[in-house]
């Protein structure tokens, strides 16, 4: 026997219809929720990138300030540095070692000085560099019980004295009431400075 259909084309189109909107819909809510998903994940992206460029923006500001105190540590060192040799450079042992020791040496009890004038011209060292070598020189004005003691004191300085060339200016003969002195003034280039002293 023949089948027959009973049930129309239209109904069977419509169906088909729904099912294809059906399908559609399911297509577009996923698509939406895909695109929902990828727009979360893009902004959380972005916030982790954010919050990765803050963080290294502040290290950039940290090591920033970090450079620029070390800079100036380093500036203040190499100050430090050139101010030692300046003090090095004034108050060297030479001095004691080379002139008033010698000088000590020198003295008997007959001679008295009045003023005693250390001449070292300092020529500021740079930075990294020794300090240069300068003529230094010592003027001693002074009194003695006689004349024959300022001429034992000149031979002194130029032989075992830190003097090279002593030149004697002779002063005046001061009588006091029970006694008189020999006035005297003595200036001379000094030798120079042993190796080592600075």
């Amino acid at each position: 026997m023949p089948e027959i259909d009973l049930i129309p084309a239209s109904w069977r189109a419509q169906r088909q219809a729904r099912r294809n909107l059906q399908r559609g819909s399911l297509v577009i809510v996923a698509l939406a929720l895909g695109i929902g998903a990828a727009r979360i994940g893009l902004e959380l992206s972005a916030r982790n990138e954010k919050a990765a460029v803050q963080h290294i923006q502040a290290a950039r500001r940290d090591g920033d300030r970090e450079a620029a105190r070390l800079t100036a540590l380093l500036a203040h060192h190499s100050e430090l540095q050139h101010q030692q040799a300046l003090i090095d450079t004034l108050r060297g042992r030479a001095l004691v070692s080379d002139v008033l020791q010698p000088l000590d040496r020198a003295l008997d009890e007959s001679i008295w000085f009045d003023e005693l004038q250390f001449s070292n011209p300092t020529v500021l060292p740079q930075a990294g560099s020794p300090a240069p070598a300068t003529e230094r020189s010592l003027g001693i004005r002074g009194k003695a019980t006689d004349a024959a003691a300022v001429g034992r004191l000149v031979d002194a300085l130029a032989l075992r004295g830190p003097c090279l060339k002593p030149a004697l200016v002779p002063g005046d003969t001061r009588r006091y009431t029970r006694f008189e002195l020999v006035e005297f003034a003595v200036s001379c280039p000094l030798r120079p400075s042993r190796a080592g002293d600075s």
